[in-house]
């Protein structure tokens, strides 16, 4: 029994050694509590961070204890109230993903390219569904199939234009590339044969258009009445929908693309940059979190120096100043001054961009 005892007295020894000398990171990671020199809150709990989760899939808002503004932001966009027989009733809008909702809207080309593109479908699905099988061969499963395909793209279509921060390009082409068969999304297409048959001759068009043209017979040849002719037309006015706003999105995409050469419009722009402050919060809680797993505490973050061009900081107060600066004096400054505060943004996190890169150097050489 004493051998065995020994043996298991040793077993433990070995693991308390072992996990010391190869530390883990016992405590939840990921909260939005802040943490930095300017806030003493503690870390998130489970139930802190459901709730904060719940939050940001709800109002489209990422949650922050000191933003009362931002949320009270989110809420009044995703929640529509309306009188109704002496009573409000609340309806919920869901926003397509977690942005700063009190920074940036959907303006300028988007928002010109999206109620184009809401009124076309408005327009087009009707005659989408109320086209009528002109071949006698037609398949009712083969026709319903591709009118829901078409159906679909459309609606789609709609809502990613709707995107807040913008549409993503390569979905928006894949979406016309379906529809009309179409590879270029270029202003040099405008001036090709490819592109002048596309828009003049819409009986010839390719994709699942030219699908539904084919399964329902939608041809001039097969018109035998006056109603006949009507389910045509009906589907050449929806082709030219489709390629009309086609003609627009190759028109605006340059002022919406990610790194295009047209000028930005402010709303798009602020949408994105509110996305990137808030990876940057995220970024600093998550650094909190690594130097923490090696022992690196808030007590040593306190005194350790970063220097540069001859003026030092400590840890604790760099990560502190790039948390406060992201996740409250930026999005403030935005608000309250649009372009001008953008620059001075800008310039803020230049400084401390080459402040974190002097501390990566110093702590590489140590």
């Amino acid at each position: 029994m004493a051998d065995i005892a020994k043996a298991e007295i040793r077993r433990l020894t070995g693991a308390v050694e072992e996990a010391v000398t190869y530390p883990f990171l016992t405590k939840e990671s990921g909260g939005y509590a802040s943490r930095g020199a300017d806030s003493g809150a503690a870390p998130g709990t489970s139930l802190t961070k459901t709730a904060q989760g719940a939050i940001r899939d709800l109002l489209g808002w990422r949650y922050r204890a000191d933003d009362a503004r931002g949320f009270l932001a989110a809420l009044n966009k995703a929640m529509v109230l309306k009188q109704v027989d002496g009573h409000i009733e609340a309806t919920w809008t869901a926003r397509t993903f977690a942005v700063d909702a009190d920074l940036g809207e959907v303006t300028g080309a988007q928002a010109s390219i999206y109620e184009r593109a809401r009124l076309a479908v408005e327009h087009a699905v009707p005659l989408l569904d109320s086209l009528t099988a002109l071949r006698p061969d037609a398949d009712d499963e083969s026709t319903e199939s591709v009118r829901g395909i078409v159906r679909s793209a459309l609606t789609e279509l709609v809502l990613e234009l709707s995107a807040v921060g913008g549409p993503r390009i390569q979905r928006v082409n894949e979406y016309f590339t379906r529809l009309l068969g179409v590879s270029r999304f270029d202003l040099d297409f405008f001036g090709e044969e490819a592109f002048r048959t596309l828009v003049g001759r819409p009986e010839d068009v390719k994709g699942v258009l030219g699908d539904l043209r084919d399964r329902f017979g939608l041809q001039r040849k097969l018109v035998l009445t006056v109603a006949g002719e009507r389910t045509v037309t009906n589907f050449l006015i929806l082709v030219d929908h489709t390629t009309s706003l086609f003609q627009t999105w190759v028109a605006q995409k340059p002022f919406i693309e990610r790194g295009g050469t047209g000028d930005k419009f402010l709303g798009t722009q602020l949408v994105r940059l509110s996305q990137l402050l808030n990876v940057i919060v995220e970024s600093v809680h998550e650094a909190y979190d690594a130097m923490d797993s090696v022992f690196f505490g808030a007590e040593e973050r306190d005194v350790v120096e970063v220097e540069l061009n001859g003026e030092r900081i400590t840890v604790a107060e760099l990560l502190g100043w790039i948390e406060h600066f992201a996740a409250q004096e930026a999005p403030q400054l935005i608000r309250n001054s649009g372009k001008d505060g953008v620059i001075v943004v800008k310039a803020t996190l230049e400084k401390l961009h080459d402040l974190v890169v002097a501390a990566l150097k110093q702590s590489q050489c140590h």
